[in-house]
């Protein structure tokens, strides 16, 4: 049985991190990140992955996307930008 993603981390509070920790004392990151991904707006690499991921994240600070809206990773929501197309050297 495949076990799905269940809401995302940052909706976690720290209490209920705990109870998953000492439930399941032997959960990968990979496996928490299956069950407990990052928020959709955030482009960190493995937000979710100990020592090596997102210390806002992992530290229960963000609540939601305000806080991270000055992060390098806040991916902004919205229509893409038309790429700006150039021309090789010399080219009018």
């Amino acid at each position: 049985m495949s076990k799905k993603f269940i809401k995302y981390f940052h909706e976690l509070t720290k209490r209920e991190f705990e109870g998953i920790r000492k439930k399941n004392p032997r959960m990968t990151y990979g496996e928490c990140a299956k069950l407990y991904p990052q928020p959709p707006w955030c482009n960190y690499p493995d937000a979710t992955f100990g020592v090596m991921g997102c210390w806002s994240l992992l530290g229960f600070m963000v609540t939601g996307k305000d806080y991270c809206r000055d992060c390098e990773c806040f991916i902004k929501a919205g229509p893409k930008q038309p790429e700006v197309k150039t021309r090789g050297k010399g080219g009018r």
